[in-house]
């Protein structure tokens, strides 16, 4: 069920981006602002996902340290 509900909302996340990109390129030019913007965004969350997944002292600490 957790999985079904992940997959939903990662489904509404994307159209709801596709949607966004489509209506800052129907605002060109003005629009290529808040795409730059949107994609900024992106890149430092993907930034951000990739260094999260590849720091193994996190990883160490969730798992072996308790408070």
């Amino acid at each position: 069920m957790e999985r079904i509900g992940y997959l939903l909302l990662a489904l509404a996340a994307i159209i709801w981006i596709v949607l966004l990109f489509i209506g800052l390129i129907s605002l060109f030019p003005a629009g290529l602002i808040g795409l730059l913007a949107l994609i900024g965004v992106g890149l430092l969350l993907a930034k951000v996902i990739k260094d999260r997944i590849n720091n193994k002292d996190d990883d160490y600490y969730s798992k072996n340290i308790k408070e």
